[in-house]
């Protein structure tokens, strides 16, 4: 019984997988548009590129430091964990693996990872915090650079880690999570970028330019398949005479 169970929440969520594609294509599509709308880029792209560049540079010549990956890896687990309302039980971090103990889980909790830049948020989180004691606006580029190091490392560390294959993926469904993880992250960069120069995106235009894309990539593909169909059919039909 659980085998057939398994077997039908694995089709179902491969159904939804297929079913996403177009409009992750869209949103895909829709932000290649939008980091070319970008240019000539400002003051506060150019230091967030230099955090991103730097970081990758370290990340291609240098390996990083194990348990820095591993603590933000659980740290993100445990935080989405707290947003569904569940509790910690266990937290245990080594510079090789990590584990947490919920008593709670779903499909966000265990990719959340794979998509949410923790350190990213935690520095934003942070920054402003201490602006209600300090005068650290004065130090805004500063924020800019050190948000660009640290989603440079969420995105090429987390490319590694998924390329040598992650339990959390294969317990969720490798083609559902892959598929989750892509459009999250896209949504993500866009929410990022957004915060680094706030007055050349529109988020509402962008959404609205995705679904167009995304419907647009479904008319495409029905029409290629109804075109297939009538081409099978009428060639049953010419040997049938």
């Amino acid at each position: 019984m659980s085998s057939y169970k398994n077997f039908l929440t694995g089709f179902i969520k491969s159904i939804i997988a297929i079913s996403l594609i177009p409009f992750a294509l869209g949103l895909l599509i829709s932000f290649g548009k939008l980091v070319v709308s970008l240019f000539p880029i400002s003051s506060s792209e150019i230091w967030f590129l230099t955090g991103f560049v730097i970081f990758f540079t370290v990340f291609l010549i240098k390996s990083v430091p194990g348990h820095v990956y591993v603590f933000g890896h659980e740290l993100t687990h445990a935080f989405w964990t707290i947003l569904f309302r569940g509790k910690i039980k266990e937290f245990k971090v080594s510079s090789k693996n990590g584990s947490v103990v919920t008593t709670k889980n779903n499909f966000l909790i265990s990719l959340a990872p794979y998509f949410f830049p923790i350190y990213t948020f935690l520095i934003i989180f942070i920054f402003y915090i201490l602006a209600f004691f300090l005068p650290v606006s004065k130090y805004i580029e500063w924020l800019f650079f050190f948000v660009g190091i640290s989603y440079s490392f969420h995105i090429f560390l987390n490319f590694e880690s998924l390329s040598i294959g992650q339990s959390d993926v294969k317990k969720t469904g490798k083609i559902f999570s892959y598929i989750i993880i892509a459009i999250l992250n896209i949504i993500i960069a866009v929410a990022v970028l957004k915060f680094v120069t706030p007055e050349k995106i529109i988020i509402k235009e962008y959404f609205s330019e995705s679904w167009t894309s995304a419907l647009k990539i479904c008319e495409f593909v029905w029409r290629y398949l109804v075109k297939s169909f009538k081409n099978v059919t009428m060639g049953e039909r010419e040997i049938s005479y």
